[in-house]
């Protein structure tokens, strides 16, 4: 029992030491100063400083999507208004749907001229 974990935990062994060495020989390899240039470019398009990366970001990625879970949720609860069937009990629930999705938006909105205020301001003490 003793000689077969001896040699499970040689196995063990020897597999992190061949991924190990796979891993960092590229780094020897290269170590050279003929090293290949690499470049990644910005997929977003957004400029180079970080506020215009976080801007684009929230403009081209966050906005839309929650824009479109806003409008899913609304009509979510257009379906509730109309799956109630006159009972009370899901009616109420189908107005706290959409009142929760209205405050979605509205925080949304808010978000976006927030943004833009503490943008333009920054950019206003910035500027000479």
């Amino acid at each position: 029992m003793n000689m077969n974990m001896n040699i499970n935990m040689l196995k063990k062994i020897s597999i992190h030491v061949l991924l190990i060495s796979l891993f960092i020989l590229p780094v020897f390899v290269f170590a050279d100063n003929t090293s290949i240039p690499i470049r990644i470019t910005n997929p977003f398009k957004g400029g180079d400083s970080l506020s215009e990366l976080i801007t684009t970001v929230l403009n081209n990625v966050v906005m839309p999507i929650a824009a479109v879970v806003v409008v899913i949720w609304i009509v979510w609860a257009g379906f509730t208004f109309v799956m109630a069937q006159g009972n009370p009990k899901k009616i109420e629930e189908a107005q706290q749907r959409l009142l929760w999705s209205l405050i979605g938006a509205g925080i949304l909105l808010g978000a976006a001229g927030i943004s833009a205020v503490v943008q333009n301001t920054v950019g206003a003490l910035i500027a000479p």
